[in-house]
């Protein structure tokens, strides 16, 4: 029994291992590409900015508080009354009987405190607006890494299928080069004309063409590729399983697609904004507290008159004042600018609304799409192989007609190019399969559907 099992246990490590072994480029690639690609980062960037912005948001339940301090130096002519807020600065010191150009010094410092405990409903709408914003950013964030991953894979299957094609064509070169040397023997004992060996010797010039172009395809993919991790790309990235093994169909999944996810966020979002615009026509209920002191270098004698001993005086605060209490305002003449900006925002939520029906109209479309795409695929490379057989077949019966002298030089390179053609088609079949199922996993924003039939 221990003899049976060890070789199958060995067997079964060794198969783990080279399997494991052709998951790595493409798990690599993605792997880079999450750490360096910069969009990625960006994307990731502006879902932490808007999660500090739901703190900012519900920090605003605390109290304004401001210290100050000032100096100031000017005339003590004061009058009691009312002056406007703005163009006109108030000076230090009590009203004076006559009018003075004389200047001291002042100074004042305190605390100013504004506190809002109560707002009607609009904090706690603005605070889930916020939240609402970072599950848009979240989505958001997910949606730039899966449409990254799912470009990143799609051109790496691109690569191995620019890969393969060459394999295909440097086959083809070694049949041309075949062709070319037996022709060149068969011109010697006479058996076919001269003009074949020139042109079998064209032929396999073609072929060294093709492979330069194909070279230079795969050197476009390995850029593009390098570009899409922000890095050098490893050393071996082929990877041959894609073209062995096909694909099986993938049930269905209940994952949420990230776009759908940032049009129902967005949409929650200008809900909320619209609630908290719709209560700004409620008062606003203000705490407000204050203390300071005030120096002056005015002072006033027994009989009330002003007078000023020593201008540094007003260095040092000699009144000191403070209070406390709450002040209710309510608009009276905005109601109706506020009635056009609630209609903004119902209107923006509507909006919202609408497109993310869209999104989903469109995912549920897709699916479908994906889904006929991946079946019709299976299909074909069902197919596919029968006709390689039977190319390569009629090749070689073909070749050995002409070794004997009873077919022409067209006909052969026909069936070459028949049986180049066959190859490249069984394995883009493949290749058109393992897309397919990159674009249900696209589709049902999971692409561990992907990833678990490698």
């Amino acid at each position: 029994m221990f003899k049976i099992t060890l070789p199958v246990v060995l067997i079964t490590l060794v198969w783990t291992n080279v399997h494991s072994q052709t998951q790595l480029p493409i798990k690599k690639l993605l792997e880079t590409a999450t750490k360096n690609y910069p969009g990625i980062l960006a994307a990731e960037a502006k879902k932490e900015a808007s999660g500090e912005m739901v703190k900012s948001t519900r920090r605003t339940l605390i109290p304004d508080i401001n210290a100050s301090a000032q100096a100031n130096y000017s005339t003590y002519n004061n009058l009691t009354g009312m002056f406007y807020p703005e163009y006109i600065l108030p000076v230090s010191g009590p009203p004076s009987t006559e009018n003075l150009n004389d200047m001291v010094w002042g100074s004042a410092a305190g605390l100013l405190m504004k506190w809002e405990p109560y707002t009607f409903g609009r904090r706690g709408n603005k605070v889930k607006a916020a939240e609402s914003s970072y599950q848009a950013s979240s989505a958001l964030n997910k949606l730039t890494l899966l449409e990254h991953q799912v470009r990143l894979s799609g051109t790496y299957l691109d690569y191995l299928l620019a890969d393969q094609i060459l394999d295909v064509l440097e086959s083809d070169r070694q049949r041309a080069k075949v062709n070319y040397e037996q022709a060149v023997s068969l011109a010697t004992s006479g058996l076919v004309s001269g003009v074949d060996t020139a042109r079998f010797h064209t032929e396999l010039s073609k072929a060294n063409i093709k492979i330069l172009q194909q070279q230079n395809t795969l050197l476009e993919y390995e850029a593009i590729l390098s570009e899409l991790i922000a890095a050098d790309l490893p050393e071996n990235l082929a990877d041959s399983t894609f073209f062995k093994v096909l694909p099986r169909l993938s049930g269905s999944t209940e994952m949420t697609h990230p776009r759908e996810q940032l049009a129902m966020a967005d949409w929650e979002t200008s809900q909320y904004l619209f609630k908290a615009e719709k209560l700004s026509w409620m008062p606003t209920l203000s705490v407000l507290g204050t203390a300071y002191g005030r120096g002056s270098g005015v002072e006033l004698d027994n009989n009330g008159n002003t007078f000023v001993d020593n201008p540094t005086d007003g260095f040092h605060l000699n009144r000191f004042n403070y209070g406390i209490g709450i002040q209710l305002a309510m608009p009276l003449t905005q109601i109706s600018r506020y009635q056009a900006r609630w209609k903004v925002k119902e209107l923006e939520a509507e909006a919202d609304k609408q497109e993310l029906e869209k999104v989903r109209l469109a995912l549920n479309k897709q699916k479908s799409v994906a889904d006929n795409t991946l079946i019709t695929a299976l299909a074909i490379a069902g197919e596919t192989p029968v006709q390689f057989q039977d190319a390569r077949y009629a090749y070689e019966a073909i070749q050995s007609q002409y070794q004997a002298g009873l077919i022409t030089f067209t006909e052969l390179i026909e069936a070459r190019n028949e049986l180049v053609a066959a190859e490249i088609e069984l394995r883009k079949s493949y290749w058109e399969a393992w897309k397919a199922l990159l674009y249900i996993a696209a589709v049902n924003g999971d692409l561990e559907i992907f990833f678990n039939q490698l």
